[in-house]
């Protein structure tokens, strides 16, 4: 059985002797380590009970990064959209870490890195990717393009 926990319960030697006694298994069935454990018993019985492990703290593990993110995020920034099918598509909380440390590396005050790195991502010019876009089709008889033509998104979930 799936759930059962008979096999902590004994070692499979006692239950191998347990079968042959009550018949449950017959005697020229019994495994061949059966005899040469007999023979040779270890010095030790092997049980299943194993000790509890030792429970050890977890450490709290903190980057520079992390603060910085924090930082941003208490502030709602750097949240932006993601476009996972670009691999090379970069997400904003990643750049206003980049223009934070290079701002910070200018001297500028503590005070004022957040707001004026988020303005300076916010103002730089997003290049547009060329994987984001719908791919048009040059063949009108495609199936995606009489999919496309006949897909009516207004009027999706009205009922014909």
């Amino acid at each position: 059985m799936a759930s059962s926990r008979l096999e902590r319960i004994g070692t499979i030697l006692t239950r191998v002797e347990g079968l042959l006694t009550k018949g449950g298994m017959k005697p020229d069935d019994r495994p061949l380590w059966f005899d040469v454990y007999r023979a040779f018993p270890p010095f030790a019985e092997p049980r299943v009970a194993k000790p509890k492990p030792e429970i050890k703290p977890i450490r709290q593990i903190l980057y520079q990064e992390d603060i910085i993110r924090a930082k941003f995020h208490s502030k709602g920034l750097g949240m932006g959209a993601v476009n996972i099918l670009n691999p090379n598509s970069e997400p904003q909380i990643k750049r206003l870490i980049k223009q934070y440390e290079k701002l910070k590396s200018e001297g500028v005050p503590d005070e004022e890195l957040v707001e004026k790195s988020a303005a300076m991502v916010a103002s730089e010019p997003r290049p547009e990717n060329k994987s984001s876009k719908i791919p048009k089709t040059d063949n009108p008889e495609s199936v995606t393009s009489k999919v496309l033509a006949e897909a009516d998104l207004k009027n999706i979930f009205s009922e014909k």
